[in-house]
Order: structure tokens, then C-alpha cells, then sequence
């Protein structure tokens, strides 16, 4: 279960923690949190849902600990994005640039838009992002929106400077 969605949790902890340091921080501390969510499980039916609610409330916790001692609630450092990008990914300099953007802009959202656009990016459908955050699927669909129209605002901007 967990090795089949590394890669996933790897994508949550890219948008909650960009520096390597914390995002390996983040990785254990979701692992830790499965692991101890473990004998709850029920369903194997429902283990990518649960993984991912687990996955993204650990991130959000990490994240307000992290504002709570003071520290930067959302690392903005373009430069390190920039180099992590290029150094785990191959892709052309225009791609680079704009997946850099959207990170960038990801990075601007708050905890529950930074879930909505991981859950959509991966292509979860409305009710499963309503049952991992607790929200209504109707709700999921505004909320969707509004983070959308917000992250490519963020994106032309970041395009224009």
C-alpha cells in the first residue's frame, strides 16, 4: 500500500515543505502516522482515501507547527524550487519555468487549496476529495473553483514579473 503511493505522498510533501530537509521530515512524519493508523483501517477499499486524508492533515499540522515556532508558514525560496525541479525532473526550460510557477503559486494557497489542487492533480473525483477533507462534495466543486481561478492569477502574475 505504501510503496504503491509513494509517489503521491512525495507530491504532498513537495507542496507543503520545498527544502529537502523538510520534506524528508514530512515523509517520516506521515509514514509514522500511517503506521499508527493502521489497525483503524477497515476497508481496503478505502485505503487510498484514508492514506490521503492522513497525508494531508499530517502536512497541515507540519505546516502550523512549523508557523507556530516562528518559522516561515510556505518556503518561497524560487531558487531552491527552481533547483529541485531540475535536479529530480527532465523537462524542456519552458516547462521548467511554468511547472516552477505553479509551485510558486501552490505555494501562495492556503492549507485547504493546497489539498483541493494536490487531490484534483491527481485526479480524484469530487466525492473522494470530499470524503479526505471532510467537506461536502458540492462544496469541493466551489472551493475547486475559486483555488483554480486563484492559482492562475497567481500564475500570469508570476509570468508578467
Amino acid at each position: 500500500m505504501i510503496n504503491g503511493n509513494r509517489p503521491r505522498i512525495l507530491k504532498v510533501c513537495r507542496v507543503y515543505a520545498w527544502n529537502a530537509a523538510d520534506r524528508d521530515d514530512l515523509y517520516q512524519e506521515i509514514l509514522f502516522q500511517i503506521w499508527r493508523g493502521l489497525p483503524g483501517l477497515k476497508q481496503d477499499t478505502y485505503a487510498n482515501t484514508w492514506l490521503y486524508r492522513i497525508a494531508i492533515n499530517t502536512s497541515i499540522s507540519f505546516v502550523r507547527r512549523r508557523a507556530a515556532r516562528g518559522g516561515p508558514a510556505v518556503p518561497l525560496d524560487h531558487e531552491q524550487l527552481t533547483h529541485h525541479i531540475e535536479s529530480s525532473q527532465t523537462h524542456d526550460d519552458g516547462a521548467e519555468e511554468q511547472l516552477a510557477r505553479l509551485y510558486d503559486a501552490i505555494a501562495q494557497l492556503n492549507e485547504v487549496e493546497k489539498a483541493l489542487v494536490t487531490l484534483f492533480l491527481e485526479d480524484f473525483s469530487y466525492e473522494e476529495m470530499a470524503e479526505v477533507l471532510g467537506l461536502s462534495a458540492s462544496n469541493v466543486g466551489v472551493m475547486l473553483h475559486r483555488a483554480k481561478k486563484k492559482l492562475l492569477t497567481l500564475m500570469q502574475e508570476a509570468a508578467h514579473e
